[in-house]
């Protein structure tokens, strides 16, 4: 009997130390990351006249709908402020009233950047 004491003492401490270890190897969810797909129209001095929002896509599934995603409001004025910087605003002048398409991409866990890019720099 007094064998099998200090033995079960050493093999809980063991079980309670190796515990957050296993815990650490659970693996998780994978993170979605969702293609939203934009109408620009902008004036002729580059300003953002109109922005729809056209499809949102799931590129790890290839081209499909994104079903049941919904983009919140700060994330559309995120892309609006985005497409006023100088890298995104066509040169004054040069601009035809035409609709453009671009996109960006959005992750539900950051909902206020437009400026996410998930894939590596190249």
């Amino acid at each position: 009997m007094r064998f099998i004491q200090p033995v079960l003492l050493a093999l809980a401490v063991m079980l309670a130390a190796s515990a957050p270890a296993a815990a650490q190897n659970v693996p998780t969810a994978p993170r979605i990351i969702y293609a939203v797909v934009f109408g620009v129209l902008f004036d002729e001095v580059g300003e953002v006249r109109q922005l729809r929002l056209v499809k949102v896509a799931e590129p790890r599934r290839g081209h499909a709908d994104a079903e049941g995603v919904t983009i919140p409001e700060v994330y559309v004025a995120s892309v609006r402020k985005l497409l006023a910087t100088p890298r995104y605003r066509p040169k004054p002048g040069i601009v035809k009233p035409d609709e453009i398409f671009t996109y960006f991409f959005y992750d539900p866990d950051q909902p206020a950047r437009a400026d996410f890019d998930p894939r590596p720099q190249r």
